[in-house]
């Protein structure tokens, strides 16, 4: 079966093995570091691995909401945020890949971008709706990278 082991479960196993076979045979600062790093990187590649095909899609369906929101409320003045949802709903693709759902974020991105532009001067709750997207976002995004140092090298 291909969903045994998942990704995520193939990638724990593989840390796993260089901390308790790997790391404690090796005695150079320097490669104790990389492997440090290879250690953080595989754990980013594990929680992404996990769950950034779904966090992309819930995040198009939040922005295209929220986009209507603008759109509904007035607010996009310059027609840009329309023009932004409207090639990122001409592209929009059901296909589950990384490269498409990717491309896909990436233009709801850009749909995100407008809306920010049209409800900055515009104090009330769809800016804030808008803010509170954004800052899910960077959370987000902070959450999975995690606090990055390269590893022994302060």
């Amino acid at each position: 079966m291909i969903a045994r082991p998942s990704c995520s479960q193939l990638v724990d196993a593989v840390r796993a093995e260089l901390r308790t076979t790997v790391v404690p045979a090796v005695t150079d600062p320097q490669a104790i570091a990389a492997l440090q790093m290879a250690d953080w990187l595989l754990g980013v590649i594990a929680v992404r691995a996990e769950h950034e095909i779904g966090w992309m899609r819930e995040e198009i369906t939040e922005i295209g909401q929220l986009s209507e929101a603008v759109l509904a409320a007035g607010l996009d003045t310059s027609g840009a945020v329309a023009a932004a949802l409207e090639r990122q709903r001409a592209e929009a693709s059901t296909s589950q890949h990384a490269g498409d759902v990717q491309r896909e974020y990436d233009r709801a991105g850009d749909v995100l971008a407008e809306a920010i532009d049209a409800t900055s001067a515009a104090p009330g709750p769809i800016r804030d709706a808008v803010q509170t997207v954004l800052t899910n976002r960077l959370e987000r995004e902070l959450r999975i990278r995690g606090q990055f140092a390269l590893a022994g090298r302060q």
